[in-house]
Order: C-alpha cells, then structure tokens, then sequence
C-alpha cells in the first residue's frame, strides 16, 4: 500500500522508501518523511494528482508520482 491508497484523514506509518531516488530522499528526510514516521494524509488535491500530508505537524504537499513510492501500511 502507498500514499495513493490513503483515504482523506487516514493515519499511516511509513514502512519504504527504497524505490526514491536518493537525493530526493535526503530531501524528504529532512521534511520529517523517514521509515517509521507517523503521517495522516490530509487532503487529495488537483484531481488527486497532489497529497496533502502532515508529519511532526508540519504540512507538506507531494505530487501523485513521488507518493506512489512511499510504503505505508494503516
């Protein structure tokens, strides 16, 4: 299950992020998106082409092709 699976306000907890490229991941990483964090998908924006999250209540929005490699599992 991904990002994309989520439903408006579900709770998930990231379990990979193997397939992001690495810079990109480091960038993430420094958002607060890691293996293990906590997130709640706050809103589908745009046709759901973008995904409002929020992590360490910070909000951060991802377009649809980065949030389909982010593993979560509810």
């Amino acid at each position: 299950m991904n990002i994309t699976d989520l439903n408006r306000k579900d709770e998930a907890v990231i379990i990979s992020l193997k397939t992001i490229d690495k810079k990109f991941m480091e960038r993430l990483m420094d958002l607060g998106i890691y293996e293990e964090a906590r997130i709640t998908l706050l809103n589908k924006l745009a046709f759901d082409n973008l995904y409002l999250l929020e992590v360490d209540d910070i909000e951060i929005c991802l377009r649809k092709e980065d949030a389909l490699h982010i593993e979560v599992r509810k």
